[in-house]
């Protein structure tokens, strides 16, 4: 139980989440990689798979349950980066593909760290949904202030890559001392 589980969902910060992998696993943690459909519109799945050397899962009907399959014996979750798609499905129990599935069924602690549009950011459902999670015991790495892709300014960019590890870091180590 010692694994560390990246989820990545279709935001344009998941290149960023190449990075984190990359630096996981040169500091020797074995990192998995999970990834909606929409992920791969901005990053292919081969990527991750010669970051990690593991095969990354992405259809919930791949093989057997991989669901359940893919929180077998981790440390932590994390979500890098969460979409307010992703957010507001976790916080509502929707699971309807291999991400939000596998979130329910995790029994390790879950980290999300969202990167979107200020104004989605900033919308009251969103708001709603981020303090539903935290209800919930799920970590949140807020998004930084800056100008998004789009030209937007406001609170939206993933956090940097180095604070979102330490988080990483932090909740793989909590999980190994508690058992």
């Amino acid at each position: 139980m010692n694994d560390i589980l990246i989820a990545v969902t279709g935001s344009i910060a998941a290149y960023k989440s190449c990075e984190l992998v990359r630096n996981l696993v040169k500091s020797g943690y074995t990192v998995r990689v999970i990834m909606t459909s929409n992920a791969t519109e901005f990053i292919g799945k081969i990527t991750f798979e010669a970051l990690t050397g593991k095969p990354v899962l992405i259809d919930e009907y791949e093989s057997g349950m991989p669901h359940i399959e893919s929180k077998t014996g981790i440390s932590v979750m994390a979500v890098v980066p969460a979409t307010a798609n992703i957010i507001a499905k976790f916080a509502n129990g929707i699971a309807d593909d291999l991400v939000t599935s596998t979130y329910l069924a995790m029994q390790a602690p879950v980290l999300i760290a969202p990167a979107m549009n200020p104004g989605m950011w900033n919308h009251p459902a969103t708001k709603r949904n981020i303090d539903r999670l935290k209800e919930d015991g799920v970590s949140i790495l807020s998004p930084q202030d800056g100008v998004v892709i789009c030209g937007d300014e406001g609170q939206g960019k993933l956090a940097d890559v180095p604070i979102i590890e330490k988080k990483i870091i932090q909740l793989h180590n909590q999980k190994l001392q508690s058992i």
